[in-house]
């Protein structure tokens, strides 16, 4: 039995390293579940005091917290329950996204260093959650396939869409190889994604320590967003960009060879509350 579960706990750390690993340069995207109370719930609440204690709350820590590059403060909007906050933070590395995690009470010291306002800050921000916790996922975030936003004074909330499409294995590629597939990847972010103005911004994120990998088909997720729910639901922009870029049906061809079929899912549609976000 000791021998089965050492094999059994050197076959997981193996699995787990292949799995885990990251490219380099890439970074970590960690992203986290709440939930609000109802804000007849909560003692002289409303909706405005709500948004103003949550934006104070996010924008002393973000100020402080060296480890966290960017954020995203997701709220219903077709997706899950009116109550879910879904939270997605990057770091540089694992080590920064967990030291940031388990290092909350000294980043609310660097961020409010009078006791009596540290507190007064936590409570009326704490006291519109439940108290529910839940790690989704952690991804790899793909840097040189990122579209970041750019900054303006003015910081109104946006929509993201989320949705995942599978590579297909390279075997079940007809001529195709990494190298190729790379290609092909960079040259859509470049002359598409890029040029598409109706995208504020997109992480391009695959598996790390999250997800399954099934029969060899490569989960890819891409986290859009956008300034209205009119541009997430236009469908004609980003093909007229296309076939500027992949003018024949060669090139065409060459990209969609490698993504499977009818592998579109929707994970998600939700309010960006960007009063919140921290930007790169």
């Amino acid at each position: 039995m000791k021998n089965f579960i050492k094999s059994l706990l050197i076959t997981t750390i193996m699995v787990g390293s292949i799995f885990a690993q990251y490219t380099k340069g890439n970074t970590v995207i960690a992203w986290s579940k709440y939930k609000f109370k109802a804000i007849s719930e909560v003692d002289d609440g409303t909706g405005k005091d709500r948004s103003e204690s949550i934006k104070a709350y996010h924008k002393g820590r973000n100020a402080k917290a060296n480890q966290l590059l960017s954020s995203l403060f997701l709220t219903h909007y077709w997706t899950g329950s009116v109550r879910d906050v879904h939270i997605i933070n990057e770091f540089k590395n694992m080590e920064d996204a967990t030291d940031y995690s388990g290092n909350a009470s000294d980043l609310n010291k660097k961020a409010w260093p009078n006791d009596e306002k540290r507190k007064a800050a936590l409570t009326a921000n704490g006291k519109y959650f439940q108290s529910f916790h839940e790690d989704l996922y952690i991804f790899e975030n793909n840097v040189n396939l990122e579209k970041k936003k750019k900054k303006s004074k003015e910081n109104p909330n946006t929509v993201v869409a989320v949705t995942t499409s599978y590579w297909k294995p390279l075997s079940k590629v007809e001529g195709g190889s990494a190298d190729e597939r790379d290609k092909m990847m960079k040259k859509y972010f470049k002359k598409v994604t890029m040029k598409n103005d109706k995208i504020l911004s997109q992480r391009w994120v695959t598996h790390l320590w999250t997800g399954a990998l099934s029969n060899g088909y490569y989960p890819i997720t891409l986290i859009t967003e956008f300034a209205s729910m009119e541009d997430a639901d236009d469908l004609e922009t980003e093909p007229k960009i296309f076939d500027k870029a992949f003018k024949t049906d060669d090139e065409k061809k060459a990209y969609g060879k490698y993504w499977a079929p009818a592998s579109h899912e929707d994970i998600g549609l939700f309010w960006n509350q960007a009063y919140t976000n921290k930007l790169k």
